[in-house]
């Protein structure tokens, strides 16, 4: 089979396992981080970068969190990244799992219906927008303009995170600036395995990701003391993929002329998406413990003390 052997031999399959793996890592690292931040704010307040760092089941969080970086990394350096970011969506899955369980309440049905919006429209654009991308060498304008971008963004992301701007602006700037790191860590490693090397463009892009990365991790920890895990993953696993799919389109050149009705499904399958993740944002987590649960004071008194500290509470 032609077709088979041409997968296997593009490292395809690994890449897509590579994918998949670091979503499962993602979705539980984010419900543990997030958790554990209720737990340290119990009486209001956001918690302070020294908190954080002292606190194993956060840091435990994460060291998950890491590892799906790496593995998605090197599934970025296998594939192109308009196939890579999407699979993200199945953190969705995972994330209203965990929930339920933590909760010990299914989830609504209007959340599982988000969840399958949000799933199917992203699945639908990716297999459309992938027909039109080509795994090319990005050039060397591209990857100059993403490495003086990095940095902006990142500066971006800190002045949002430290203002009162409410909790969909603060989801969507993570989702873009992760949208664009993985398109930096597309350009290394994809040069990287191949034996190019670094010329000095991407050595600067190089150095844009780590605080880039830092500015996005910030973002979704302010995130959290003003909305739910389930709409901040949401967002990330829309967003960000629809980030680095154009980036790869319109700055790394992998983008082929797109015709008309694929341009049409596109933007529709991109609506939808957005739609659910708009349902996702304002019903919450989509289940909901008892009244006296400690994990709901402790959200509850999290959002008072986050309106003190400049972090509005989700409308």
């Amino acid at each position: 089979m032609p077709l088979l052997s041409d997968l296997l031999s593009t490292g395809l399959p690994l890449a897509v396992l590579l994918a998949v793996t670091g979503t499962i890592l993602l979705a539980v690292g984010t419900h543990v981080q997030q958790r554990e931040v209720l737990r340290l704010v119990p009486h209001g307040g956001t918690p302070g970068p020294r908190l954080l760092l002292t606190a194993p089941l956060w840091l435990l969080g994460g060291a998950l969190i890491g590892l799906e970086t790496v593995a998605n990394v090197a599934a970025l350096g296998l594939a192109p990244v308009a196939i890579i970011q999407p699979v993200g969506t199945l953190s969705l899955v995972v994330a209203v799992l965990l929930t339920a369980m933590t909760t010990r309440t299914p989830p609504s049905a209007a959340m599982l219906g988000a969840v399958l919006l949000v799933i199917s429209s992203v699945t639908v654009f990716v297999t459309v927008a992938s027909r039109h991308m080509d795994p090319v060498p990005a050039p060397g304008p591209g990857v100059v303009l993403l490495a003086l971008g990095l940095p902006a963004l990142a500066g971006a992301g800190m002045v949002i995170a430290r203002s009162g701007t409410g909790h969909i602006a603060r989801v969507i700037a993570a989702g873009v600036l992760f949208g664009c790191v993985a398109s930096g860590a597309h350009v290394v490693a994809s040069r990287l395995l191949a034996g190019d090397g670094l010329d000095p463009a991407a050595w600067t892009v190089l150095a844009g990701l780590a605080p880039a990365s830092a500015a996005g991790v910030w973002l979704v920890q302010t995130a959290y003391a003003s909305g739910s895990a389930a709409s901040v993953l949401a967002g990330l696993t829309v967003i960000d993929p629809l980030t680095a799919i154009a980036v790869g389109g319109l700055v790394l050149g992998e983008a082929r002329p797109v015709p008309l009705g694929s341009a049409v499904l596109l933007l529709v399958s991109a609506a939808c998406a957005l739609r659910g993740v708009h349902v996702l944002v304002h019903r919450g987590t989509g289940t909901r413990a008892p009244a006296s649960s400690p994990v709901l004071r402790a959200a509850d008194s999290t959002m008072e003390g986050a309106r003190g500290e400049g972090v509005p509470a989700p409308s």
